[in-house]
């Protein structure tokens, strides 16, 4: 922790800098160059770190006149950064990493001792992992329930897909994925052991929060139930993102199979905003917990990497809609049914009413389907 409070010193002498010239300066930054020359070897940590704290802060000056120039919705409130630090990530380039791939070990450079950079230079850090991917740019030492490193990474190239299939995406709070393509595979991929993790989560964090509300704050009890809430939602955030990269890695091995070169999914935005008044509480609170931002943004970063093209459209009316009559029947189970006597999965129906409208097929039932679940 020791480097990230030399990093966090490093910020904060940043910050007092700038503030010091606008006084001085009716109100004028320093420049790129001024600033980056007064922090160069300002502490112990090596000059690649401070470099990269720099950098973050004239960074994050810079989006403050961004958000000014676009006037943004709050552009009028922000302020340059001025809050001081306890703590800030410790950032390393590749310049200052060398990797041995073959023992799974990273060489991360150490801060010199002696003010000024005159100093001796400790010997590197060393950690180990399993696995290592390729292509190292930046690692990031933060914490997390302890010191943990983030790594930065370039993919590889993108592997284009020479499907032409089209398909289509009903995303759902019970079935997170259904989808069919044009020549009527479909497949559904639950989401119910997604929702059974944040109704746990609820559950566990309602009592916490219980218990904490009879302490007094500031107290060691009030400090002791807080902290574990804070374990409580960094676990489970976990187990979310693993259950979301589980559910999206089984719609890409699907659309590989079936040679999906651009997929249609449903713009859900609005059914999940403003739910208060809206509908009833209970369906608000799956609403607000329903995964679907994260589930589309995970599905476009593996789709793009093989060419899978991703296009949103709207859905009205796509879950009430026949495929064959076209009449309008609002499903009141998990089965739709039409007066003309079509029955099918009410999110197949959705799916297939999304591939219809914008792709020009004419589908109406699946030829094969598949159902899974995460393990």
């Amino acid at each position: 922790m020791n480097c990230n409070e030399l990093s966090a010193d490093v910020w904060n002498y940043c910050v007092q800098l700038d503030k010091e010239h606008q006084e001085q300066n009716n109100g004028k930054q320093m420049k790129f160059k001024d600033l980056q020359s007064a922090v160069k070897n300002y502490n112990d940590l090596s000059s690649k770190n401070i470099q990269m704290v720099f950098l973050k802060y004239f960074h994050s000056r810079k989006a403050m006149w961004l958000s000014i120039k676009a006037k943004h919705e709050r552009s009028s409130t922000v302020k340059m950064p001025y809050k001081p630090k306890k703590f800030f990530n410790t950032m390393w380039d590749y310049q200052a990493i060398r990797i041995d791939y073959e023992r799974g070990e990273i060489k991360l450079a150490k801060r010199q001792l002696g003010i000024g950079g005159y100093g001796k230079h400790q010997p590197p850090v060393r950690c180990y992992a399993k696995t290592l991917p390729q292509n190292i740019v930046e690692i990031e030492l933060l914490y997390r329930r302890g010191l943990k490193l983030a790594i930065k990474y370039k993919e590889p190239d993108l592997i284009q897909s020479v499907g032409e299939n089209v398909a289509s995406i009903d995303l759902g709070e019970i079935h997170s994925i259904t989808s069919i393509d044009n020549n009527g595979n479909a497949i559904i991929i639950t989401g119910r052991k997604l929702r059974s993790i944040k109704r746990l989560r609820d559950k566990e964090l309602g009592k916490l929060r219980s218990k904490r509300s009879k302490c007094t704050k500031g107290s060691n009890q009030y400090k002791k139930y807080s902290r574990a809430i804070y374990n409580l939602k960094y676990e489970t955030d976990k187990k979310i993102l693993d259950a979301v990269h589980k559910i999206t890695k089984l719609y890409l091995d699907y659309c590989l199979n079936n040679q999906i070169g651009t997929v249609y999914y449903g713009d859900v935005d609005s059914a999940t905003r403003s739910t208060k008044g809206r509908v009833k509480a209970h369906n608000g609170q799956k609403l607000s917990e329903w995964s679907h931002g994260l589930i589309t943004l995970q599905l476009e970063n593996k789709l793009n990497r093989y060419g899978i093209q991703m296009v949103k459209v709207k859905e009205y009316y796509t879950s009430q809609k026949c495929p064959l009559c076209g009449n309008l029947n609002k499903p009141t189970s998990r089965n739709y049914s039409c007066t003309c006597g079509y029955t099918q999965h009410r999110d197949i129906v959705g799916a297939i009413n999304i591939l219809n409208d914008n792709a020009g097929t004419s589908v109406e039932r699946y030829e094969s389907k598949m159902y899974l679940r995460i393990a």
